[in-house]
């Protein structure tokens, strides 16, 4: 094996549009190594994160059938054929949530094929289910490691009984150089855009679905009735849609807020608009593996409130240096948060320029250099 070059299939749900770049990356680094497998060329309450083509990148989609479970993900079984049978030195899967992904794992293990997983979870996204934990033991105990994307993520891997020695972090990223040429393109006309959309003095800024029990974004809107009430003037802009909006236009209402403007799913060249309108941007979350938008608000310079719940928060939020943490649905924290932010100028432009640094090492080649990293560990013994 050391003589040749391993051939490596990588399984994952979809093609999402901001792994499109590491994907590109990871190509570069092992061209005619590495094939994508998807599960589905498209699912149902993640319309908006498709990709849209393969943009030039190995894609496979797997034949097989999928059930609708609304507002979660879809559930899939595929065809696995291709994979058990291409000859492939590697096969790193994905996650462990869906049945393909067990298949692969069941089949690898039997033919003795290298396995290992892409994790992204963490023990604070979710309850866990005891039978289910000892299930995830079983499954790493018979990998050759895991890939993960961030300190959360390490620990829970560590948690199952991997040796940290098999553990590689590959740093989440979105796409560096869309994101950061529309930030210095739109933050030169900054204030032309926040006159034309006739904001507030204080614009804060939640993209995500509309699902209370992953976004838990009641506690933002709790936490902006509590400024209202203290007199302050805002903006609460909303982006995303969800089973959960009329909840959230109701409490709206409840709570006396006076600027509070539901969005709508919005293409990214208009998302970033607002991006380079507001002051903060949070995310309130219950239940989040990372949170692929604070990647993209922090190439805006933005400052970032966010949940204990937030996976990518030990990577990209310090607390007190480009934003801050507060427990899950405390809504007192959060206001006060947002009280700081909003009384203090000089302390939103620190902590926004703050951002702008820290997010420098989340790009597409850093986390190509992971995934590398952990194959040629892997297949190196």
């Amino acid at each position: 094996m050391r003589n040749r070059k391993p051939k490596v299939a990588l399984v994952t749900n979809v093609l999402s549009h901001y792994r499109v770049p590491c994907f590109q990356k990871l190509v570069e680094k092992m061209p005619g190594q590495i094939i994508f497998f998807v599960l589905a060329e498209k699912m149902e309450h993640r319309h908006y994160v498709m990709a849209g083509s393969n943009n030039g990148l190995p894609v496979i989609t797997l034949p097989g059938w999928r059930w609708s479970r609304s507002p979660h993900d879809d559930i899939h079984i595929n065809d696995i054929r291709a994979i058990l049978r291409g000859g492939y030195d590697l096969i790193i899967l994905g996650a462990w949530d869906e049945p393909t992904y067990l298949l692969l794992w069941l089949g690898g293990v039997f033919l003795r094929q290298k396995v290992m997983f892409w994790v992204e979870s963490t023990l604070e996204d979710g309850v866990r289910s005891p039978v289910k934990e000892r299930i995830k033991k079983i499954l790493v105990s018979q990998s050759k490691g895991c890939i993960v994307p961030g300190r959360r993520a390490f620990a829970y891997c560590r948690q199952l009984g991997q040796a940290e020695n098999r553990i590689f972090m590959a740093p989440n990223a979105a796409n560096r150089a869309f994101f950061r040429e529309h930030a210095d393109n739109l933050l030169r006309i900054r204030g032309k855009l926040r006159w034309n959309e006739r904001v507030q003095e204080f614009v804060i800024l939640f993209t995500g679905r509309l699902v209370e029990n992953m976004k838990g974004l009641s506690a933002l809107i709790r936490a902006c009735g509590e400024l209202e009430r203290d007199g302050r003037r805002m903006s609460l802009l909303v982006a995303g849609e969800g089973p959960d909006k009329k909840l959230y236009q109701e409490l709206a209402i409840s709570e006396g807020l006076k600027d509070i403007r539901f969005l709508g799913t919005l293409e990214h060249e208009k998302l970033c608009r607002y991006y380079a309108m507001a002051d903060v941007f949070v995310l309130p979350s219950r239940s989040e593996a990372w949170g692929f938008v604070l990647n993209e608000g922090m190439e805006f310079g933005l400052p970032l409130v966010v949940s204990e719940a937030v996976g990518a928060g030990p990577d990209l939020v310090r607390h007190g240096e480009n934003g801050f943490v507060f427990p899950v649905g405390d809504v007192s924290a959060l206001a006060q948060h947002l009280e700081a932010l909003a009384d203090n100028e000089a302390l939103r432009h620190r902590m926004g320029q703050a951002s702008r640094s820290i997010i420098e090492n989340f790009s597409p080649e850093n986390w190509a250099n992971g995934v590398v990293n952990a194959i040629e560990s892997v297949m190196n013994g």
